[in-house]
């Protein structure tokens, strides 16, 4: 799984963004709008860190930050339209390279990953 995972990180498109700033941009892709102690939560990282990161999004338009209307004291933040439109053309370099190594295999070996997939879909849970 993680050569597969490196293998895929490979087919996004190199335009600067660290392996850091786009995970935590699909994480927001994902899940919609977060505060930012969430979002260091889920990428596993210290808040400072996450602020950094954030900075380095927001400066590219990449992500914005919004009142939080449940808590005054905390911002959420959000993708923007540019991240939105980033992280569908990252995901749609992914999905062709995948499509095309899929197609080298044989019926009954994509039949055989299907079965194995929902079972490391369960096991990942």
């Amino acid at each position: 799984m993680h050569r597969l995972t490196r293998r895929l990180r490979q087919q996004t498109p190199s335009d600067g963004l660290t392996l850091t700033q786009l995970s935590a941009l699909n994480v927001i892709f994902r899940e919609g709008p977060l505060t930012a102690g969430d979002l260091a939560a889920r990428e596993q990282v210290r808040p400072p860190s996450i602020t950094r990161v954030l900075t380095g999004l927001e400066a590219l338009d990449l992500v914005e930050r919004l009142d939080n209307p449940r808590d005054g004291r905390q911002v959420l933040v959000q993708i923007t339209a540019t991240g939105s439109q980033r992280m569908a053309e990252y995901i749609r370099a992914r999905e062709l390279w995948l499509e095309e190594q899929l197609a080298t295999f044989e019926p009954d070996e994509r039949e055989l990953l299907s079965k194995a997939t929902a079972l490391l879909d369960r096991l990942a849970q």
